[in-house]
């Protein structure tokens, strides 16, 4: 079988296109035949360039053209989407259909009614345009890309309004919550299918490190605003001399290191972006990593990474990632909208007896095992793949 997997890899790279090449390892490893058609955010370069990028966010005819070409020589047999904005465009959708390619689209973010893809303005949850309506195309969500924002708002409204979206055979979404958002806005339950991320088992020979070797807390993820970065920073400045490792990069950076210096802030470490067995290693030796973020999170890879080390989570009550938190067994919940919600949770994680958190450790790997089973879920992903080659619309999982 042979797979077009089509993404828009982002400038700072995160989650979502760690899925991506995941995905595609594991696909090879399993025979398919793969196609790729990447595009890559950061070869955005010069004025003229994206002034293209913002006349072709609709329809892209480069995509169109390219994407004929690669179906009349590699003649894929499905394809797979992820992210097709900025550069990719919608036009995907009308190349693959010209030539009945089944489309499958694995949703990563909520940029399917929200143009910033987080729904958040001003720092605040927004679900405004969750409604398709000429009025929200003014609902202007960043300052800084005023105009990009405003041309994706009219694609959003285009495309919800004309349903484009009947063009996808099949959604792919890795939680209810996610799943949920796009029943609301008109999917039918029948084409939208639930596959949690997976991750390659990790090295586990840190997992017995004693207790009182673990002495902090850590935060892997883009370091931009809706991951709550800022907040967490402030907290952690309130909790000195309890210590934060930050894993990651991201347009808060030079932020962050300004800010550690001028309100110094010694508890908290920036150390970078970094992969593989040295992300893993900071991970397996931090006491619970921790997701503040403030906007939906619709399943965040971090989390699974952290459980799969048998690494506690702590998470807050927005979006998704609490569906993979049981309270008080594999980790805590706090109340994003309470300031010493996360403190005593931190305290209390702290002040927890060796034998009760290691527990913790235990109930984590037991959580990973039963959502994020590789095989488990890559047998869906196989399983929706033969179906639509049948043509079969009916698919029980």
């Amino acid at each position: 079988m042979k797979i077009l997997i089509i993404h828009n890899y982002y400038k700072f790279r995160g989650g979502e296109d760690e899925v991506v090449d995941y995905e595609k390892k594991l696909l090879i490893k399993s025979g398919f035949e793969i196609v790729e058609y990447f595009k890559d955010n950061n070869n955005i370069k010069g004025i003229f360039y994206k002034i293209k990028i913002l006349f072709n966010l609709f329809f892209s005819f480069s995509t169109f053209f390219e994407i004929d070409k690669i179906i009349k020589d590699k003649k894929p047999d499905l394809a797979h989407i992820h992210n097709i904005y900025p550069i990719i465009s919608p036009s995907i959708y009308f190349v693959l259909k010209k030539y009945k390619i089944p489309i499958i689209h694995t949703i990563h973010n909520f940029r399917f009614f929200c143009s910033n893809g987080f729904c958040l303005k001003n720092g605040k949850i927004c679900i405004k345009c969750e409604t398709n309506s000429i009025k929200n195309i003014f609902n202007i969500c960043s300052k800084e890309k005023k105009e990009y924002d405003f041309l994706l708002k009219i694609i959003i409204y285009i495309t919800r309004l004309f349903n484009l979206f009947k063009k996808i055979d099949f959604f792919i979404v890795p939680s209810d919550f996610i799943k949920n958002k796009l029943l609301n806005i008109g999917i039918s339950a029948s084409k939208v299918i639930i596959k949690r991320y997976s991750i390659e088992i990790p090295d586990r020979s840190s997992y017995l490190i004693r207790k009182d070797l673990l002495n902090y807390f850590i935060f892997v993820g883009r370091l931009s605003e809706e991951k709550g970065i800022t907040q967490l920073v402030d907290a952690f400045k309130l909790l000195d001399p309890i210590k934060l490792i930050v894993l990651g990069d991201g347009p808060l950076k030079e932020e962050l290191i300004i800010k550690l210096k001028n309100e110094n802030i010694s508890n908290v470490q920036l150390i970078g972006y970094i992969k593989g067995e040295q992300k893993q290693l900071f991970i397996s030796k931090s006491l619970a990593l921790i997701i503040p973020s403030i906007w939906f999170e619709i399943g965040p890879l971090t989390a699974v990474e952290s459980l799969s080390l048998g690494v506690p989570i702590i998470v807050n009550n927005v979006g998704a990632t609490k569906e993979f938190l049981i309270n008080n067994y594999n980790g805590f919940l706090y109340e994003a909208d309470k300031a010493d919600s996360l403190r005593n949770v931190l305290l209390k994680l702290i002040d927890m007896k060796e034998i009760d958190y290691y527990e913790l450790k235990a109930n984590s790997l037991i959580v990973f095992n039963k959502l994020f089973n590789e095989e488990k879920n890559f047998e869906i992903l196989v399983k929706l793949y033969k179906n639509q080659l049948k043509k079969n619309k009916v698919i029980e999982f």
